[in-house]
């Protein structure tokens, strides 16, 4: 062996070390205790979709029905088949997510840089970062969005530094899938010319306009297969609300023009404290010390990469949570990577010290999420939407096994809920599915009366009568107070002003 192949061996082990250590820190906290939140309102839908698409093949574009890409349904639709609990099945399609979303990350850190140590520290920096764990832990479209935007960004930086038609039909498959996955995709055609100048100069010495004329082409050929690829949902019969239900999200160009600041300031700075929680000051700090590294242009244009879609969607948005922004937040790994490479070098500390530093923090914060969520201090509409509100669905899994139980004995159940979609029902009937003595029905969101779905179920004497509800959905008057018997209360983890939510359960007396 030669001393030059020796050298390299020794360079590459450093580097394999970390991204081994980066895929062993990414299983370990996200398998363990994958159900410590229950299930989401959003969850529950998109897992109900998937099972009716997988028991019936001309429903499979259900979805749209709602002016969502089925993508991520499909995905799930296997999972269901070999993972006997539907929650966790749909867990795991966003785990796998999260696992592309990583390997992306390295692959486009190192295509960026030429650094192999980079890649694999900004590999490490997802593995165990709090933004990241969370939503690949549950059965949310974002982390598969997210996982074919690092993708997109780590095709389109091959193919503008060796333009060729494998690496132009790969990147057409990338944003086609993302197309298929959630609207936002769009804004990884925009990524593509930011990635040209930050690697025009390689560009330039391979061929100068002929070698552009030839990466026009191939980006043609990107955007033709991911259109036709998007084209496949015309095959449903409600495309069209894809458009009409984007409306419900966001304002149109024309109230923006009317009201420019609003809401894009309090979008901002949502975003700020969004960043600030789940990236963790310690990593945002070393972020910025990417600024005084060499690779300023790069750093610059990998924030302009993030930057575009959070100004984009703060500007317009009408319904704003946290993990609409993880697409855009994650390729802020890469100059956090810098960063903490600059620092080493600036103070002239040991790299794995400062890596060890500043990844205390995220650490523990990621396995207070896991372990403990309800103590981790994280941003309100996290901590209300996926805990504390009605869109959390703490005990129905409880309330489904006893379902489950009495049905197994014989008995007819017909149990009502409040809402005709998400939490409840979608939350008991993903469990309660293959039963088939056992039928869940919506109703209204508050419940004023009892309704008489049920009251004329209960005239069957063959059948017993359930109620499922929040607690603060329920405003009965106490003469049908009467005519149910409570079984169990299942609190949610107090709010900030110490007040909480609970879901009741009542059986209906005749």
């Amino acid at each position: 062996m030669t001393l030059k192949a020796s050298t390299n061996k020794v360079k590459f082990v450093k580097p394999a070390l970390l991204f081994l250590l980066a895929v062993i820190v990414f299983f370990a906290l996200r398998l363990p205790f994958l159900t410590k939140i229950p299930v989401f309102v959003d969850e529950a839908i998109y897992i109900r979709w998937s099972q009716i698409m997988r028991n019936e093949p001309s429903l499979r574009f259900l979805p749209l029905s709602d002016g969502k890409q089925p993508l991520f349904m499909w995905a799930t639709m296997p999972a269901l088949k070999i993972i006997s609990d539907p929650l966790i099945a749909g867990r795991a399609i966003s785990i796998l997510a999260g696992l592309i979303s990583l390997t992306g990350l390295v692959v486009f850190v190192y295509v960026l840089f030429g650094n192999l140590f980079i890649a694999a520290l900004a590999g490490l920096l997802y593995a165990a970062l709090p933004f990241s764990i969370f939503f690949d832990r549950l059965a949310l479209v974002d982390s598969l969005l997210s996982s074919f935007g690092l993708w997109s960004l780590a095709l389109g930086a091959m193919l503008i530094k060796k333009p060729r038609l494998d690496l132009a039909l790969l990147l057409g498959f990338s944003l086609g899938f993302g197309l298929l996955t959630k609207s936002p995709a769009v804004f990884f055609y925009l990524w593509q010319p930011i990635l040209f100048f930050t690697l025009t100069p390689p560009l330039k010495l391979r061929g100068g306009r002929g070698a552009l004329f030839k990466l026009i082409s191939y980006w043609l050929i990107a955007f033709i297969i991911s259109q036709v690829m998007y084209a496949i949902l015309r095959l449903g019969t409600n495309f069209h609300l894809v458009g009409s239900r984007n409306a419900d999200y966001v304002f149109s160009f024309g109230e923006v023009l009317r009201h420019p600041l609003n809401p894009l300031l309090g979008n901002l700075k949502t975003t700020i404290s969004w960043l600030w929680y789940l990236l963790t000051p310690p990593l945002v700090i070393a972020a910025l010390f990417a600024f005084f590294s060499k690779e300023k242009r790069k750093v610059l244009d990998l924030f302009l990469i993030s930057l575009l879609p959070l100004l984009a969607q703060a500007s317009v948005a009408k319904v704003y949570t946290s993990r609409y922004i993880l697409f855009a937040a994650i390729p802020l790994l890469a100059v956090t990577a810098i960063g903490l490479l600059e620092i080493s070098r600036h103070f002239k500390i040991k790299k794995w010290l400062v890596v060890f530093l500043f990844m205390l923090w995220p650490v523990i914060l990621s396995l207070i999420l896991i372990i403990s969520p309800q103590k981790a201090n994280m941003p309100f509409d996290m901590r209300s939407g996926y805990l504390e509100d009605w869109t959390a669905g703490h005990g129905q899994k409880e309330v489904a096994n006893y379902l489950i139980a009495k049905a197994q004995l014989g008995e007819t159940i017909v149990v009502g809920t409040d809402g005709f979609f998400g939490t409840l029902p979608d939350g008991l009937q993903i469990y309660t599915q293959s039963t088939p003595n056992i039928t869940v029905i919506g109703g209204a969101p508050n419940i004023s009366s009892l309704p008489e779905s049920l009251t004329n179920s209960l005239k069957d004497k063959n059948n017993t009568v359930y109620l499922v509800a929040n607690a603060s959905r329920i405003h009965l008057p106490p003469s049908q107070l009467a005519r149910m018997q409570f079984i169990a209360q299942y609190p949610k983890p107090n709010r900030l002003d110490g007040s909480h939510e609970s879901l009741l359960f009542y059986r209906l007396i005749r």
